[in-house]
């Protein structure tokens, strides 16, 4: 049997994050595996475990060995470790259908484990977290308990391996909330502490699943209960139970003298390489830090400081770090570690931009105060909330007349909502430097939660303008905004949190909390759209109609329209025409949920809507409509056939053919009407899906449940956009107007 291990300090691959190498076949690159090695061995970290659950033949295939070609890759992983100085510990998931009676899945499992020993592994780990704790008849015929079983087959693949130094061992129990009904009560833990060997190392992930806190005090129990110190398993940055949550800020909320009672500390990462920087960059001070209180100089070799662990085992060897970026003298401190690594991580960034303005180190802070923790914003995302929610409750404040008792209270109203303006903006323009100027593995990996975001505050700041002055006072409670995020509220998760609750209960970070808050926020089919393949740096501007616009809008309503010369010519004459069609009775009728996305260019795309469509649809066919007849006669769209002819002989049809009736069933279930448009030009479909949010918004907080709209059966596009929105088709409902349909959806 080996000499006791030193203390462990490194990272766990759970999902794929950091080797980004898939020994089954759908690598990326070895590169990637150097550059996740080297990191560690920079920051002074000594460990890395393979236990990618998305690796077929480490979980689902356990049994399975590795072919030519993948241990060929495996070995080179090994190889690149040991070069680096890391401990490489090859760990497999075999309990979700091992037989654990069985001398075949036995045999199976040594088997796995001695082709990884023969390709230069020296640690091991068994994993039986996340299964089923039922034990099928035949070992239920053999042994009392599942611990039982679990500690005889690691018993013997420890012997059979040699007893080897570093061999862990991770528990179906393997936090105190899962334990029943504590750790020091559980049967399970006391069964697993008596029956292992003592040179088998136990894994621990804390309180809970993803542990907001870790001390020592909390780990006294564990120890009792397992005889022997644990290895925690640290979920703090894991991601993969979150697809809009991506963690970037420091390593915090680990008690001073943890390594007192610990024999290792493993970080589970996010599931990209690229957001894990500051992580394990954090993670090295910290070890650098609880390294420099335990050590003890006098027994330092000349010219090789050396630092003793302080485990309740015996004072280790642990050896210094050998670079120059040494804990400095005191306590960690996340903040200042935190500073270190933005400064480090925004030169790295620089030597792969890709325009030579790179981002700044004020911009890089931002991004991370976006993405901080599981249980922790940071400075920009409380700022951004905190805004928001005081916006949202004082929102009946605005629109009093200036000489009200309260008008002061509308003039911090609108100064909160300058300072959220500014601090969107700021964001917004964040993104688009992100696309312009990070590489192009920076990018793929963090663009997708930074494109979310923009897309949230683009129709969070437009709906915020929209509120001044539009929000109805109505005395019936089920008509305002009040009452309708009193609903909201009843059946959003990240409202509704205990203290208890793991971070995945809080969907979506700071886009949840930021969804949570809009009317719509409880239509999570609104908000959820995979991120572009090739990410756009164009900014936008989203924001409630100006008396101005107009002119613009139809403007980009012409220039929309592919036609040939003779079609022109009708347009210049009557440069209203599509305008009139597509977005006149809005601007004439309803300009208060009209929204206009604006570019570099101007304006690019609108949404129009009407709060109460039967009445809106009354006043046009009454009012709005004989005074169009008027201005465009009947055979203005006539003539032979032409590129763009279509669209003018449609128009024409519309003004001069009498209106159906939407069906009163239609009306009643869905009570707004609501219609979208955007350029040609406009390719982000984040920035088309927040121009719908903010109008549903507005619509929802004045006391709208549901939205339709009329497409024609032509326009592909439209009816795909509209689908992803989560309309659908009202069967029926339109069947006497050939060409076009009603597509209507619930608020």
């Amino acid at each position: 049997m080996a000499e006791r291990p030193r203390f462990l300090c490194g990272v766990v691959e759970a999902l794929g994050a950091l080797a980004e190498i898939s020994v089954s076949g759908h690598a990326k690159s070895l590169g990637d595996s150097l550059l996740s090695l080297n990191r560690l061995q920079r920051r002074g970290l000594n460990c890395y475990m393979y236990a990618p659950k998305d690796e077929l033949k480490h979980r689902l295939l356990w049994r399975e060995p590795y072919t030519e070609h993948e241990a060929a890759c495996m070995r080179s992983l090994i190889e690149a470790a040991q070069e680096q100085g890391v401990e490489f510990i090859f760990a497999i998931s075999a309990g979700q259908d091992m037989v654990f009676s069985s001398a075949g899945d036995r045999l199976l499992l040594q088997q796995k484990l001695r082709q990884v020993a023969a390709m230069g592994c020296r640690s091991f780990a068994l994993l039986f977290d996340d299964i089923d704790p039922c034990m099928c008849q035949a070992d239920r015929d053999v042994f009392p308990s599942l611990a039982q079983a679990q500690a005889s087959v690691a018993n013997e693949v420890y012997q059979e391996l040699g007893q080897p130094s570093i061999f862990l061992f991770c528990p179906t129990e393997y936090c105190s909330s899962l334990c029943s009904p504590s750790p020091s009560q559980s049967c399970y833990l006391q069964t697993i502490g008596q029956e292992l060997l003592p040179g088998i190392g136990v894994i621990w992930t804390g309180p809970k699943v993803v542990s907001q806190e870790l001390s020592a005090v909390l780990l006294e129990e564990v120890e009792a209960v397992l005889r022997r110190c644990p290895v925690i398993w640290d979920n703090l940055y894991a991601n993969d139970y979150d697809c809009r949550r991506v963690f970037l800020g420091p390593y915090m909320g680990r008690a001073p003298g943890l390594m007192s009672r610990l024999h290792g500390l493993l970080l589970n990462p996010n599931c990209e390489l690229q957001a894990n920087f500051i992580p394990i960059h954090t993670l090295g001070t910290w070890f650098q830090s609880e390294l420099g209180s335990c050590a003890h100089p006098d027994q330092a070799e000349p010219g090789l400081p050396r630092l003793m662990s302080c485990s309740s085992s015996g004072m280790e060897e642990v050896a210094a770090l050998g670079d120059s970026q040494g804990a400095q003298d005191g306590s960690y401190s996340p903040q200042e570690a935190l500073e270190l690594a933005l400064h480090d991580w925004v030169a790295e960034i620089n030597q792969q931009a890709l325009e030579p303005a790179p981002l700044t180190l004020e911009e890089v802070r931002m991004l991370v105060e976006l993405f901080y923790l599981p249980y922790q914003h940071g400075a920009l995302a409380q700022e951004l909330l905190e805004h928001f929610r005081w916006l949202r409750a004082n929102s009946l404040s605005v629109g009093v007349p200036p000489t009200a008792p309260d008008a002061c209270g509308g003039t911090r109203w609108r100064g909160r909502a300058q300072s959220f303006q500014l601090l969107c903006a700021r964001t917004c323009r964040l993104h688009s430097r992100f696309v312009s100027t990070a590489s192009r593995a920076l990018l793929y990996d963090l663009h997708p939660y930074l494109w979310d975001i923009r897309n949230m505050l683009l129709a969070a700041c437009a709906f915020v303008l929209w509120l001044d002055g539009h929000l109805l006072c109505d005395p019936d409670p089920k008509g305002t905004w009040g009452n309708c995020f009193g609903w909201c509220q009843s059946i959003t998760a990240p409202i509704l949190l205990g203290r208890d609750a793991e971070p995945w209960v809080r969907r979506g970070g700071l886009f949840g909390e930021l969804q949570a808050l809009l009317p719509v926020g409880n239509s999570c089919d609104l908000f959820y759209h995979p991120p572009p393949l090739f990410p756009s740096s164009q900014l936008y501007l989203l924001r409630p109609l100006l008396p101005l616009d107009k002119g613009e809008l139809y403007r980009m309503c012409r220039e929309s329209l592919d036609c040939d010369p003779k079609v022109a010519e009708i347009l210049v004459a009557h440069p209203d025409l599509l305008g009139d069609r597509l977005l006149g009775s809005f601007l004439s009728l309803s300009p208060e949920y009209t929204f206009v996305l604006e570019d570099e260019a101007g304006p690019c795309g609108y949404a129009a809507g009407a709060l109460h469509a039967e009445g809106f649809l009354q006043q046009r066919d009454s009012s709005w409509l004989p005074a169009i007849r008027h201005k465009y006669p009947p055979d203005l769209g006539t003539g032979g056939p032409a590129l763009g002819q279509d669209a003018l002989e449609e128009a024409v049809l519309f003004f001069h053919t009498e209106p159906l009736a939407v069906p009163q069933p239609v009306l009643r279930r869905f009570p707004s009407l609501v219609q979208l448009g955007t350029a040609p030009r406009v390719l982000d479909v984040g920035a088309s899906r927040s121009l719908a949010l903010c109008l549903l918004s507005a619509l929802r907080a004045n006391g709208s449940r549901g939205v339709f709209c009329q497409v024609s059966d032509a326009d592909r596009q439209q009816l795909s956009f509209y689908s992803k929105l989560g309309f659908v088709a009202l069967p029926g409902a339109w069947g006497s107007c050939p060409g076009a349909q009603l597509l209507g959806r619930l608020l």
